[in-house]
Order: structure tokens, then sequence, then C-alpha cells
């Protein structure tokens, strides 16, 4: 049987318009910032949640704005799929506000002449990569 998760990440940008893209301990897929929504949680909060527990990063919830949600196969679960809600972060991010915590092994900032070099996870490649690569801010 096919199991569903929910997640709420974020496209984050610094002032050169780089990407924020993490990967996870024992993962080899890049990936946006974000988690795992809880019961009861509302997307946006979940997002705030995760970035500080992940990154240490505290924003308010009008930093960001929704572009949308979408559904492809889970990068590092078998048999499921992932249902993304993907928020943007509506400022630059400074270069030196990363501190990777929890689950996170590598932070890094993915530029437009380096990407074909990550092995991205389905959901950053599908979704954030095509609006991020056409300059959409």
């Amino acid at each position: 049987m096919n199991q569903k998760i929910r997640i709420a990440s974020a496209i984050i940008c610094n002032a050169n318009n780089d990407l924020l893209v993490v990967r996870k301990r024992n993962s080899l897929f890049y990936m946006l910032p974000g988690g795992k929504i809880e019961p009861g949680e509302e997307l946006i909060d979940t997002l705030l949640r995760e970035l500080l527990e992940e990154l240490g990063l505290q924003f308010a919830k009008d930093d960001f704005s929704f572009l949308g949600s979408h559904e492809t196969a889970a990068a590092n679960e078998a048999n499921t799929t992932v249902q993304g809600n993907i928020f943007l972060l509506t400022k630059p991010l400074p270069l030196d506000k990363l501190d990777n915590k929890a689950e996170i092994e590598e932070v890094c900032w993915m530029t437009k002449h380096n990407y074909n070099s990550y092995q991205l996870a389905h959901l950053l490649e599908e979704f954030a990569l095509p609006r991020w690569l056409a300059d959409f801010k």
C-alpha cells in the first residue's frame, strides 16, 4: 500500500538568488528546507517550526507567500507519496545565517551554475527548480 506524507517546504534565496537546499542524514537527495505537518497544524506553522528546528532560522508568517502544492514520489521513503506545500520567502536571507541542526547533514546554497551537480529530491526537481530557474521572483 502506498503511504502519503504531507510536508511544508520553502524556496529560500539569498541576495545572489542562490537557492537554499538541505540534505538529511543517511540521504543522497538534496531538498527544500521544511518538514512533515503534524496533526492539527497549519501549513505555515509547520514551516516556521521546521525552519527553526532544522536550521535555527526564525521568521514571521508574513515573510512567506504560498506558491502551491505538488504531489510526487518521496525521495527517501519507499512506496510513499509526498504532498509538498511550497512557500516562497519574500526577502533574501543573509549568506551567514545558517546553522544546521536535527537530522540535517548538509546545508548549501545551490547556484544556477552548479544545480546539475546535485541529486535532487523529486519535489524540488519537479516544482521548485523550474520556478527558480525562470526567476519567478
